[in-house]
């Protein structure tokens, strides 16, 4: 009986080739992190200067990042009419993306956790961007009515928008590394992030300025299919579907007959925070991050707006970016983003050796206000620059924050909780954008620059509940939370030792197991204790 032959060996080249991709296999979530922002950061000032051109051109007015403006007023009361109905049409569009993606997040968030499926907050989201940029495509070559743009923004909001690709790359990067690592891995993402929103206003800024709208939305269109791919097909998911169901006896008891129970059960012991003192650090830290992200959001969506109808930006004629504002507004916003994601992945880890995360948290708060506040108030080319310095250390309080969340919440649920604290966050992308552009709208005749003098008001908001999480964090000290793929385990699932006298108590308590609140691990010289 012959035996079966022997397994040819791989070639080294081979093998050394298969070990690079194992080691770079981590990264792609940043590499489809990179290109689906750089498709979300252009579509943002192209659909708004799209808008705004077509409306400029119903009313028979000249758009200002196209037309000669030298011997034209900018002024002129059909201009400023032209201009609010153009915010009052882009206000709307963003509200058609932020209502269904508040309640796509929260779905998804629970469907990746009962499933262990975590990826699909990466493609989905990417899919939906791809979406958007074809039917922005097919109405510029079909001049379909620009009413065809809300199906574009729907269609990217039930897909998750952006929210839902945050919470998944969240989720990676705080599994993917040790509990160390974790605000490092945070930072490079924010740091891709803003490097994305620096590149795409770059080429936004002159590429429209040059040829008009329709090749950079084919860019997008390719940035979102390669963020598509990558998430689909070479980002390494977290759990199958049978691994979940076999490892996990917290699991297997909760998949029971009542699907919505089952898959939003999670989510109601976070609201039970009374008393419990982890969960309210948890709700502090969402609260802090969802106010500041508030202010962050609203100004973007109107800084655009609020620059272009800026006389002094018109004074002189560049030779790099020209006449128009178009060009210099992109560049402006592209350098302040770049130098704060350039200060987010290299201060961060040094500020932590000097300063508490709660301190550096508030340095990015000064640094909004203060920059916010120049940018209010100045009236020179110049001088406006200067913010750029100002806002270095914008982007800061966004992975302390997160990093703050994630140590107080098992792997096993932290595509929950993030998926409620981006659900959170798309609230905020509908409420911010209606606030700031209405406040924009009505005060732009007396004052266009009041809307920035109150969204520095606003901060005061996240500075106060940034006060009381330290307090709370003062009183109750930190706990150790494990990773998933460390020996010991993290499942609340304890078998004590039962005797005839404890049997029955025993048994209760487990039955009640899956209603009981998120247990944490603290680690002791006597061994784990488990605190529920």
């Amino acid at each position: 009986m012959s035996s079966a032959p022997a397994s040819k060996p791989l070639h080294p080249i081979i093998v050394k080739i298969y070990k690079a991709i194992d080691a770079i296999q981590i990264y792609f979530v940043e590499i489809a992190l990179f290109f689906f922002f750089l498709n979300r950061h252009m579509s943002l000032p192209l659909f708004q200067e799209y808008v705004e051109s077509e409306i400029y051109s119903q009313h028979g007015v000249p758009f200002a990042g196209f037309d000669d403006l030298k011997n034209k007023s900018l002024s002129d009361p059909e201009r400023d009419e032209a201009h609010h109905e153009s915010v009052l049409v882009v206000l709307g569009l963003q509200i058609a993306e932020g209502l269904p993606s508040i309640v796509t997040v929260i779905i998804l968030g629970a469907v990746s956790d009962k499933t262990g499926r975590h990826r699909i907050l990466l493609w989905l989201p990417a899919l939906g961007c791809c979406v958007h940029s074809l039917i922005y495509i097919l109405i510029l070559y079909t001049q379909w009515n620009i009413d065809g743009l809300f199906l574009a923004a729907a269609f990217r909001g039930l897909s998750g928008s952006m929210t839902g690709f945050l919470a998944g790359s969240s989720y990676y990067a705080i599994n993917y590394v040790k509990p160390e690592q974790r605000l490092n891995r945070l930072a490079m993402q924010e740091f891709l992030n803003g490097g994305a929103y620096a590149i795409g206003n770059i080429m936004v800024g002159f590429w429209v300025k040059d040829g008009g709208f329709l090749k950079p939305f084919w860019f997008t269109l390719i940035c979102g299919l390669i963020a598509v791919l990558i998430s689909f097909f070479l980002v390494k998911e977290t759990k199958s579907d049978q691994e979940n169901q076999s490892s996990s006896p917290l699991l297997r008891r909760q998949s029971a007959d009542n699907c919505c129970k089952d898959t939003f059960g999670p989510l109601v012991k976070y609201l039970k925070c009374i008393g419990n003192s982890t969960l309210t650090k948890i709700w502090l830290a969402i609260v802090v991050f969802q106010a500041y992200a508030f202010v962050h959001i609203g100004q973007i969506n109107t800084m655009v707006l609020y620059l272009s109808q800026q006389h002094f930006l018109f004074g002189s004629e560049n030779p790099v970016t020209g006449e128009g504002p178009l060009a210099k507004i992109g560049l402006f916003l592209a350098v302040i983003m770049a130098v704060a994601a350039l200060a987010t992945g290299l201060c961060t880890p040094i500020f932590q050796k000097f300063l508490s995360d709660n301190s550096i948290v508030f340095l990015g708060f000064a640094s909004k206000a203060l920059g916010t506040l120049w940018i209010a108030v100045i009236r020179n080319e110049t001088l406006l620059y200067f913010a750029i310095l100002l806002l270095a250390f914008e982007l800061l309080p966004f992975p302390i924050l997160r990093a703050k969340v994630a140590k107080h919440v098992r792997p096993s649920e932290q595509g929950t909780v993030f998926a409620m604290m981006h659900c959170g966050e798309s609230i905020t992308y509908f409420l911010a954008p209606f606030t700031f552009s209405g406040i924009y709208a009505s005060t732009m005749s007396f004052y266009s620059g009041f809307v920035l003098i109150v969204s520095m008001l606003i901060l005061i908001l996240p500075v106060v509940f940034l006060f009381v999480l330290k307090f709370v964090e003062r009183r109750c000290p930190e706990e150790y939370q494990q990773m998933e793929d460390e020996a010991a385990p993290v499942e609340p699932v304890v078998t004590p030792v039962l005797t005839s006298n404890t049997s029955q108590e025993a048994q209760q308590s487990q039955s009640m197991l899956p209603e009981e609140p998120i247990s944490f691990i603290q680690l002791s010289s006597n061994g784990a204790n488990i605190e529920v």
